[in-house]
């Protein structure tokens, strides 16, 4: 069980002249003699990014079903939904998905086609999903011209149509996050740049979505967050159908900033995106991916199942035995054998007091929302415990409990496991988990604890 760590549905108004339309878019050893030695600390990332579990969708968020269609999503274990997509017109007026009008003139007139779209998005961003995400553009020829245009003519300012447009979408729809910028034919530097700078100032951040031009997007995603630092946050590389030989190991230099990889249904099943998506975890580090598309498998229980791909590709289990016992008080841990474990070892700390605790650094741990479980061993001699957690150069100007106390008193041996609910790191970091004796049980005879694994599950 050792784990090892490491760092829509509806076809467009336009017609197309790419690959994505409406149907294709697709021990380290064992420390214990050094557990009181000095630890080494490496700084933080300032760069906080959540791990994505992404789905693009469209029609299937505001047509019938809507409702129905929007707790799946909640509920099968996405952390961002980006939904497909919005058109800007020569006049700058925008459209969703070429069925209905979103903004004009400076004014938000969707409820005029679909009053419970407003609603239907907050709702959305709920449940597991964190992240709300319009796409703009995509295979179709002229969005992405009409934006370079609008911008070349009236710039980003207060009075120009872009701004007033996007700032009465973005404020008929707070629950929105960022936009996701799919330019598959246009490609001009200097105003897209300046479109998502705009952006950026009101609030939003930038996913980039390319599928070729790879020297195109790095440079504007080094040009977009030299002027607005932190805008574009995430790179949605497609991984399918034209972009199907992408590699986000490989794909280009984004100084940084994470890059998601997307799969298509049709391509793979649940279980050949999550060997995927783990094969280029473990060779490159990524930590996450989306789908592109749910209107290929509303309501048939493979939204579940993709998100628990995915979710599996990047959960994380790290055996106690394996990690650098960072820091202790109190006795010596030592390194138990039993079948029963996880491993077939853990690590126990003989604990005689409150107050005493076994630490153990737990490597690069990206930024965002994790559950996080420990593998125990229930017993008659054990103590009750506090799991503290906090970035390693400096664990106590940020440790936090994860979770409530502890008891792994149990009046026979039970091989168990307690899931501690969900924790936010905001940096990429190492961290150290530290298990606190707190007290024990009545019916206790010591204050021991034995922790088989850490699991950190990414929500």
């Amino acid at each position: 069980m050792i784990k090892s760590p490491w760092m829509p549905g509806i076809a467009p108004a336009r017609p197309t002249t790419s690959h994505r339309d409406s149907s294709s878019r697709q021990a380290n050893s064992f420390l214990v003699a050094l557990a009181a030695a000095a630890v080494l600390s490496l700084s933080a990332s300032d760069t906080a990014h959540a791990v994505t579990n992404g789905i693009f969708g469209g029609g299937p968020f505001y047509k019938t079903g809507a409702t129905t269609n929007i707790a799946e999503i909640k509920a099968a274990g996405y952390s961002e939904v980006i939904v497909w997509n919005i058109q800007v017109k020569s006049n700058g007026d925008l459209n969703f998905n070429g069925e209905f009008p979103l903004c004009s003139g400076g004014s938000y007139i969707g409820a005029t086609t679909h009053s419970d779209f407003a609603a239907n998005m907050t709702t959305l961003n709920q449940g597991s999903v964190r992240r709300l995400t319009f796409s703009i553009g995509s295979s179709n020829v002229g969005d992405w011209q009409d934006v370079r245009d609008l911008v070349n003519a009236q710039g980003t300012g207060t009075t120009s149509i872009l701004y007033k447009n996007f700032s009465a979408l973005i404020n008929a729809i707070p629950a929105l996050d960022a936009f996701d910028f799919d330019d598959e034919n246009c490609f001009d530097t200097t105003t897209m740049v300046k479109f998502a700078v705009m952006l950026g100032g009101l609030g939003m951040h930038v996913a980039l979505d390319p599928y070729n031009n790879s020297s195109f997007w790095t440079n504007v995603a080094s040009q977009i967050n030299s002027q607005s630092p932190g805008c574009v946050d995430a790179i949605h590389l497609q991984c399918y159908s034209g972009g199907a030989g992408n590699n986000p190991g490989t794909f280009g230099n984004f100084g940084g900033i994470p890059v998601y990889p997307g799969l298509w249904d049709q391509d793979l099943t649940p279980s050949g995106v999550q060997t995927k998506l783990t094969g280029w975890k473990n060779q490159y580090g990524i930590t996450g991916g989306w789908m592109w598309k749910y209107s290929d498998f509303v309501g048939n229980g493979e939204a579940a199942q993709y998100a628990s791909a995915i979710n599996g590709s990047f959960t994380n289990t790290y055996e106690a035995e394996n990690l650098t016992v960072a820091a202790v008080n109190g006795p010596t841990p030592r390194l138990v054998t039993d079948t029963g474990y996880s491993n077939g070892e853990a690590i126990i700390l003989d604990s005689t007091a409150v107050g005493q605790y076994v630490t153990f650094k737990v490597p690069a741990v990206s930024s965002g929302v994790y559950d996080v479980t420990v593998g125990v061993k229930k017993f008659t001699g054990r103590g009750i415990w506090q799991l503290y957690v906090g970035r390693a150069d400096n664990f106590n100007g940020t440790r936090t409990a994860v979770g409530p106390t502890y008891d792994e008193y149990s009046a026979t041996a039970l091989f168990t496991s307690v899931d501690l609910g969900t924790w936010s790191p905001s940096t990429t970091s190492d961290k150290w988990f530290q298990f606190y004796i707190t007290g024990k049980n009545a019916g206790s005879n010591s204050y021991t604890e034995a922790i088989d694994y850490i699991t950190l599950t990414p929500r």
